[in-house]
């Protein structure tokens, strides 16, 4: 009874009794050609996520060149603010304040 013959060895214990072949195999040419279609496959999905990241940087770039853009204005506006508030307060004493004249109207200037 210690002597198995190899017959008995493939039923044993947890083995399946009967042995499924399948009919439909791939060839070497099949193979190739499925590897190398999931190879584009991923290439194409690395491409549409690296594209998504470059169109956020370009939307950053311009969001980061206009708050450049109004830094300066903001800076122009205080030099010119400045230059007002110099003006209206030493009015007596500086030549330029005392030539300005008050405005009566203010009519806007449309472009045809």
């Amino acid at each position: 009874m210690a002597s198995t013959s190899r017959s008995s060895a493939t039923w044993g214990r947890n083995r399946n009794a009967v042995r499924y072949d399948s009919k439909v195999t791939l060839g070497p040419i099949s193979h190739t050609i499925t590897v190398v279609l999931i190879l584009l496959l991923l290439g194409f999905i690395y491409l549409t996520q690296s594209a998504k990241v470059a169109s956020f940087d370009v939307g950053l770039a311009e969001a980061n060149s206009e708050i450049a853009n109004l830094e300066v204005q903001r800076d122009a506006l205080a030099v010119e603010n400045a230059k007002i508030t110099a003006a209206a307060s030493s009015e007596d004493t500086n030549e330029v304040a005392a030539r300005m004249v008050e405005a009566h109207s203010s009519d806007f200037v449309t472009a045809h």
